[in-house]
């Protein structure tokens, strides 16, 4: 059914959709695989904990989407709906959305990047710091 106006609603208003979009670089995580994809995946991972209502976790998902197509093949990006997996939010700690995990075969290896203003930056250096790459500076 279309309208005559084409007009994009945001994810968490367009009632056929039930969950965010998932791009070609980033898949969901459901905690039944978490053993699997994170803790035995050969590539460093980066967990995103969302909330689909939440208005600071559907600015950062284009953000994350962006990172996460630069960084394609070299870390894993995983988007887990905090909500539907309460569990594996309560084992790692994640009291927040959105969250950002960083790990490498199940263990954090930076700092977490949690609330409203993540910064696509923030978010790039510690990948390039996970891969053990020189981070650039803010140029003054």
């Amino acid at each position: 059914m279309g309208s005559r106006f084409n007009v994009k609603l945001a994810w968490s208003e367009d009632p056929e959709r039930k969950k965010e979009v998932v791009t070609q670089h980033v898949k969901e995580l459901a905690e039944k695989d978490y053993e699997t994809e994170v803790v035995g995946a050969e590539l460093p991972v980066v967990l995103d904990f969302y909330g689909l209502e939440s208005k600071a976790c559907q600015a950062l998902g284009p953000r994350f989407a962006a990172v996460a197509e630069r960084f394609a093949g070299k870390v894993r990006f995983l988007k887990v709906s905090r909500q539907a997996n309460a569990g594996l939010a309560a084992r790692l700690g994640v009291t927040a959305i959105p969250t950002l995990v960083f790990l490498q075969r199940g263990k954090e290896t930076a700092e977490r990047l949690s609330g409203e203003d993540i910064q696509r930056t923030a978010l790039k250096a510690r990948v390039e710091a996970m891969l053990g790459l020189p981070v650039a500076k803010p140029a003054t």
